[in-house]
């Protein structure tokens, strides 16, 4: 038993405050101003069961509604990251000393590169990438997760059917549209699964060091026999065994059999059921072509009857839909796929998702809410360097001002969680929360702290139907719970970057970090049963 006294912000339906909070065998077991009696004396004895927060604050554990875990672990565990490069000298330097310090590598998937970040404007080139790696096979996907970049020993791997493909540029080593698709999904087959498996173990706690106790894991991309699905259902079930740790699983297929095989509850996200590309590579859907190219609109990945029959087929088995839609055209084809498969099927309490939403027409933000489609957006897009408000200004004009209108989906009645999308952004709600409430294209779109806070709490554990145990503190529920060094509420928006995790509780116990490759498959063994 453990009692927490201080401020408690409950983020209940009434957002609640309390001053203490007791938590027994994991779960809550009382929430007050004051401390009952039966509850005085273990106050007094202040013994480690006693945690005065002093300036600090308590409040549910955070949750990411939306990543790829699998990649984003191998890039931020086994590869690299260079999105801090400012020119592209320095990527080139930022490669180097990781082949210097990785001799031995099959292939080599990196992140983050930009066009907008570094000096010279453009993306790095095939050539460019041979100086430093001659030898590897190298892929280095862009900040936005829909193009990359690639060397000779790359290409040298990619079969025809690759190169045929839409958007395949073998004269500078760029990936575009289905190309993009296709060979990052070959990359992906190229990694070792040893290394797979490290990078999902380490990689939880860098999570937990974040103040997350709940993630969407987004998987299924080129992988052999779908191996990250398998393997971050492992190692999920083990560290739910051992500390907790929750993670709910979207297979991004469009093959429904394969969901249902697996017994997964869950399909969807991206790559497979992306509707459409992104800002980044000039390819999500729009009703009006962009700004700065009047022959373009962007692009659809599926013909509309296939999304169509995907989502009543998905919708009549029970599953929960995810999909991928930035562009507004992409979006009002997820609506009506949604809408469809509803008419096809009703279903009360589906749950289905749009993914990004980043232009909504007025139209279907009303038809969003009358369906019950939740939208899981993330805030860190509109605040990352690499994706400038220049860069949106020139390709979309005044439609800049209507993306991710987050006051107006709440406005219209409709959930809308948080998530990183990483390795797109880095799984940081912190970041995504000063970002939500520091909306750079319109601050009538910024929304308050608390909304903020349950976009990253509350929602995400709405989304996958964790709510009656997670996502709020409240008597009788899990007591997954972080501290924060201070009180959120007092802050101004633009000081919310000060915040700090300080400890994450799941279960009622403070998260310990590390587990061993022999200790992860027992516990997964032991846990088989657990859900994800």
């Amino acid at each position: 038993m453990r009692i927490f006294h201080g401020k408690i912000l409950s983020l209940d339906k009434d957002n609640t405050v309390y001053n203490y909070l007791v938590e027994n065998k994991g779960r809550i077991v009382y929430l007050g101003d004051s401390l009952p009696p039966e509850y005085k004396k273990m106050e007094l004895s202040k013994n480690d069961s006693l945690v005065e927060l002093g300036n600090r604050t308590l409040l549910p554990s955070f949750g990411d509604g939306h990543m790829h875990f699998s990649n984003w672990a191998l890039i931020a565990v086994s590869y690299f990251d260079v999105r801090e490069a400012k020119d592209i000298g320095e990527i080139q330097e930022i490669i180097q000393k990781f082949m210097t310090r990785n001799k031995k590598l099959k292939a080599i998937i990196a992140f983050g590169v930009s066009k907008h970040s570094v000096k010279e404007k453009r993306l790095i080139e095939k050539q460019e990438l041979d100086e430093v790696c001659p030898d590897v096979p190298l892929i280095i996907v862009c900040y936005d997760g829909h193009s990359a970049v690639f060397n000779t020993k790359m290409l040298e791997k990619f079969g025809d059917k690759i190169k045929n493909l839409r958007g395949f540029q073998e004269d500078k080593g760029h990936l575009f549209n289905e190309a993009y698709l296709a060979g990052t999904d070959y990359a992906a087959s190229l990694v070792p699964p040893l290394d797979l498996v490290k990078s999902i173990v380490k990689s939880f706690d860098l999570l937990a060091q974040k103040g997350i106790g709940l993630i969407h894991a987004t998987e299924g991309i080129g992988f052999p026999k779908d191996l990250d699905i398998t393997l971050v259902s492992i190692i999920a079930r083990a560290l739910t065994k051992k500390t907790q740790f929750q993670t709910r699983l979207f297979f991004q297929t469009m093959a429904v059999e394969k969901v249902l095989k697996r017994k997964l509850p869950r399909i969807g996200g991206c790559f497979a059921t992306a509707l459409d590309g992104c800002f980044g590579a000039c390819d999500a859907a729009l009703h009006e072509p962009y700004n700065n190219d009047q022959n373009n609109n962007g692009i659809f990945f599926q013909k509309e009857e296939e999304v169509f029959e995907f989502a009543k087929k998905a919708n009549r088995a029970g599953l929960q839909i995810q999909m991928h839609a930035i562009g507004d055209a992409a979006v009002s084809r997820a609506v009506k796929a949604i809408e469809t498969a509803l008419l096809d099927y009703p279903r009360k309490d589906h749950r289905h998702t749009i993914i990004h939403a980043c232009l909504i027409l007025p139209d279907d933000l009303k038809k969003i809410a009358q369906l019950g489609i939740g939208i899981t957006l993330q805030p860190g897009f509109l605040i990352s360097p690499l994706e400038p408000v220049e860069y949106l200004n020139e390709i979309l004009g005044p439609r800049v001002k209507k993306s991710s209108p987050l006051q107006s989906i709440l406005d219209a009645g409709i959930h809308i969680s948080g998530g990183s999308d990483a390795p797109v952004t880095h799984p940081d709600p912190i970041e995504g929360i000063y970002g939500a409430c520091n909306h750079p294209y319109d601050p009538d779109q910024s929304i308050s702290i608390l909304d903020a806070l349950k976009m990253y709490t509350y929602e995400v554990a709405w989304t996958s139907f964790d709510e009656k145990e997670r996502g709020s503190l409240e008597k009788g529920k899990i007591a997954d719970m972080i501290i924060l060094n201070q009180d959120p509420l007092k802050l101004a928006p633009k000081e919310l970057r000060s915040l700090k995790v300080e400890k994450l509780f799941l279960n009622g116990k403070e998260y310990e970090p590390g587990m061993g490759l022999m200790g992860m498959l027992w516990n997964s063994f032991a846990g088989r049963k657990k859900k994800i």
